[in-house]
């Protein structure tokens, strides 16, 4: 099937969207006097980079290899196409069933597809949210990416450069964290949200969803001073080697947390209770019980650290 590019009224590409989960936002940015580039058939292109293309993209065929340079706005409507962002211009991109969107050096704000779709960030921060597709979501040399998982299967390894926020989705998420970068907030979602900070050297901030008890959290941290918050919900974690602290805040618990691997060098901080823990020591643990109904397991702990 022979290919090109074409400027196009509005009117004439959106029926091409329908993969996008994201239909409202998409068209919430066109209007019908909106003029758009409109890429039709497979093949290889390159657009922009001061030429007079408009600023709103459509690429419409399968398996279509673009490079954008400039675009304001790029939506998917192909399945299976693989889009390159070049250049400065901060972009929004819509994807499709099979999209892989590689943003470079850009800001990028991004939206998943119903089917699967993968972003490879580069060193421009990047904002993405999954939809009910599968999302493979890779961090580049940014800092300051914000990824929100979806419905689908998400996977997210965090980027080099820190300071990211990463949340797992309602379905099942595997969040990946490695290196010596800081700041990181990787946080459990609704779903169940597995998370491997292992071989990380930076502080990281860990957290159990904050408004739901229905997620579950497995996380392993790595060998800096990290922080782990509790929530409602459950949440296995597996200390590291650095001093770790545990918060529990009154108000935003409720649930049940098993800590594995708790030592002296690591901490467990209360903020906002009245009445102290209560402790009993069984088979799996010393057992921390707290007003709000908490209950934190230090398992392997065959002794009290609140009380005698």
């Amino acid at each position: 099937m022979s290919g090109g590019i074409a400027t196009v009224p509005a009117g004439s590409v959106t029926a091409n969207f329908t993969s996008s989960a994201y239909l409202p936002q998409f068209y919430a940015s066109i209007t019908p006097n909106t003029v758009i580039t409109n890429i039709y058939g497979s093949g290889s292109y390159s657009i922009g980079g001061g030429t007079s293309y408009p600023q709103l993209v459509a690429i419409t065929p399968d398996a279509a290899a673009v490079s954008v340079d400039g675009a304001t706005t790029i939506a998917i409507g192909g399945t299976n196409d693989t889009v390159t962002a070049t250049g400065d211009t901060p972009v929004v991109a819509f994807l499709a069933s099979g999209s892989v969107l590689n943003t470079g050096s850009t800001t990028a704000t991004v939206f998943g597809a119903t089917g699967p779709s993968t972003i490879n960030a580069g060193s421009g921060a990047t904002t993405a949210f999954g939809s009910t597709g599968d999302l493979v979501f890779s961090g580049g040399a940014s800092s300051g990416d914000f990824v929100l998982g979806g419905a689908g299967q998400t996977s997210i390894n965090a980027g080099s450069g820190g300071n990211n926020t990463l949340i797992g989705g309602s379905g099942t998420s595997m969040i990946t964290a490695s290196g010596s970068g800081t700041g990181d907030l990787l946080v459990g979602g609704l779903g169940t949200t597995m998370v491997n900070a292992a071989s990380t050297t930076g502080a990281l901030t860990i957290s159990v969803n904050p408004n739901s008890n229905s997620g579950t959290l497995v996380a392993t941290l790595g060998s800096g001073a990290d922080t782990m918050l509790a929530g409602a919900g459950q949440a296995v974690v597996q200390g590291g080697s650095g001093p770790d602290v545990y918060g529990f805040v009154a108000g935003h618990s409720g649930g049940a947390v098993t800590i594995l691997g708790f030592s002296g060098k690591d901490n467990i901080a209360f903020e906002g209770y009245s009445a102290p823990p209560v402790e009993a020591v069984g088979s799996l643990g010393d057992v921390i019980t707290l007003s709000d109904g908490t209950t934190i397991t230090l398992s392997g702990i065959d002794h009290k650290i609140f009380s005698v």
